[in-house]
């Protein structure tokens, strides 16, 4: 895998400071979704078949809008703290102890 640097562009904030910020990409390969999302790329690719994520194909590469995969990962991670809220929730209240 290559990695390509993209151009910096330098922003005077202040006399003492300046930030650099470099462009995003807006697609994003199975691979770099796979490494955002901490899966393998096997589970990338099922999720494009099972159509939770989308893809657009370029010759043989899949290329995964970066702002729906953000979108993704966002609401997962708050499905999960959803979850982990409700299941504290039941062990503090005992509700389904026998």
């Amino acid at each position: 895998m290559t990695l390509a640097v993209p151009t910096s562009h330098s922003f005077l904030v202040s006399e003492e400071q300046s930030v650099v910020l470099f462009p995003t990409q807006a697609e994003l390969t199975v691979a770099q979704a796979a490494q955002i999302l901490d899966i393998p790329e096997g589970g990338i690719l099922e999720m494009l078949k099972i159509g939770i994520l989308e893809c657009r194909q370029e010759g043989s590469q899949r290329l995964i809008n970066r702002d729906r995969l953000f979108e993704y990962k966002r609401d997962y991670e708050n499905g999960m703290v959803a979850l982990d809220e409700m299941t504290r929730w039941n062990q503090e209240t005992g509700l389904y102890d026998d």
